[in-house]
């Protein structure tokens, strides 16, 4: 019975979606919980990618609620996760605004846990030589990808961390779809150059 009801999510996610909004819309929280459940992991790489991992968990925690609050402005136009995203996106925007205004963003990119990529890593007991020289690709991969362009990056990041289709970052972001697969273009040949080495 369960195997049937996930492949059924599986071949009509967006229905899914639609049909658990409809009954969170009607104040069923159960519904919500299950959109929140589906969609959390993506939600909480892009807030990651955003404002790291310090914040993540807050953004992510944030975009939640206010989805709650604003499912009556859902049109159902674009996906449910895609409006979500869009959420998320704003959400990390406003904490980055309001530690600028407050003075307290470190220079992009250098915190304490780097890039954010690391804590993807193996455990280093596996192998230790291969963690290692992972490791080292890991964070080479973060140094170069901070001298992308701004949009470059961000296109980057939602496509390979928070694994969103070309057609969802260009809806979430408000460009077209050929913008991003020209900034995708770029950043995966320049990140290609870079680490043509790194296997």
């Amino acid at each position: 019975m369960r195997a049937t009801a996930m492949r059924s999510v599986e071949d009509e996610p967006g229905q899914e979606d639609m049909a658990l909004w409809r009954q969170a819309r009607e104040g069923d929280p159960e519904a919500f919980g299950e959109l929140v459940r589906r969609h959390q992991r993506r939600v909480w790489m892009i807030c990651r990618q955003y404002v790291g991992p310090d914040e993540a968990d807050a953004a992510a925690q944030d975009t939640f609620l206010k989805a709650w609050s604003r499912l009556e402005s859902f049109d159902g136009r674009a996906k449910f996760g895609t409006w979500l995203t869009r959420i998320a996106i704003n959400t990390c925007l406003d904490r980055i605004r309001r530690r600028k205004r407050r003075g307290t963003v470190a220079e992009e990119g250098a915190g304490e846990d780097g890039p954010g990529l690391l804590e993807r890593m193996p455990d280093e007991r596996v192998d230790p030589e291969r963690w290692a020289m992972q490791r080292q690709a890991v964070e080479r991969l973060g140094a170069c990808e901070e001298r992308l362009s701004a949009r470059q990056r961000e296109v980057f990041r939602l496509r390979f961390y928070a694994e969103m289709d070309l057609e969802e970052i260009a809806r979430s972001l408000g460009i077209h779809v050929g913008t991003v697969k020209t900034q995708l273009h770029r950043a995966v040949h320049r990140l290609r150059r870079e680490l043509g080495d790194v296997r």
